[in-house]
């Protein structure tokens, strides 16, 4: 179904705002499909406690992975303490568990994927359920988790997707476009597939958590117009 002016005008002012992806605005990296790139996103999915990962989270992830324990080699040859006090550090409560689900799920990602993630899915075989599944095996992955994953991950695994989360839908609803996401798949990110629909759910969210509604009809409107 062809878009309408005001629907390409609200897309591409989200895009326009926020054109880099939820993580990578977020947090200064980019998720990539290797190893450490979801080894990366894993760590956030982890400590995020929420969808919409609070500051504290963010923090203690950047914190992190400017030890360099960015990718599961790496974060294996740190221990359970001095994991705990960085994590601490960066304002976020409950460090020490934090720190022992890390130190689980980097263990699992070692033993049963040999660090690399790709490997996880290579093992769903295209199965989307079998994809979270294996997912939720992972220590520290609850829905927050994996709202924070999934969101990403259909960049580059297109049976992850397609994934838009309550906060999107929610978004996507006020600002009238579908909030189905096969229909805004379909209909929104139609030509840029996974890759375009990662960025739009991204979008979406942040305009959820910044409260961008108003600026973002504001702008879309003017463009429409013009």
């Amino acid at each position: 179904m062809p878009m309408d002016e005001r629907t390409k005008a609200t897309v591409r002012t989200l895009l326009d705002r926020h054109p880099e992806g939820y993580v990578a605005e977020t947090t200064g990296f980019t998720v990539t499909n290797t190893a450490a790139g979801l080894f990366r996103l894993l760590v956030l999915s982890i400590l995020a406690d929420d969808g919409a990962p609070s500051r504290a989270a963010v923090d203690a992830t950047r914190a992190l992975l400017d030890r360099h324990w960015d990718s599961a080699p790496e974060m294996a040859k740190s221990d359970e303490r001095g994991r705990a006090e960085v994590i601490d550090r960066a304002g976020y409560d409950g460090a020490e568990e934090a720190s022992r689900r890390l130190g689980e799920a980097t263990r699992l990602v070692m033993d049963r994927y040999d660090g690399d993630l790709q490997r996880l899915r290579a093992a769903a075989d295209g199965d989307a359920g079998r994809l979270r599944d294996l997912l939720r095996e992972i220590p520290g992955m609850d829905d927050a988790g994996l709202t924070v994953f999934l969101r990403e991950a259909q960049m580059f695994w297109p049976e992850a997707g397609p994934f838009v989360d309550e906060r999107a839908a929610a978004a996507a609803e006020r600002l009238g476009l579908p909030s189905d996401p096969d229909e805004l798949l379909e209909d929104v990110a139609r030509g840029g597939g996974e890759e375009k629909l990662s960025w739009l759910v991204g979008a979406l969210a942040l305009a959820d958590v910044h409260d961008e509604y108003d600026g973002i009809r504001r702008t879309a409107e003017a463009a429409a117009r013009a």
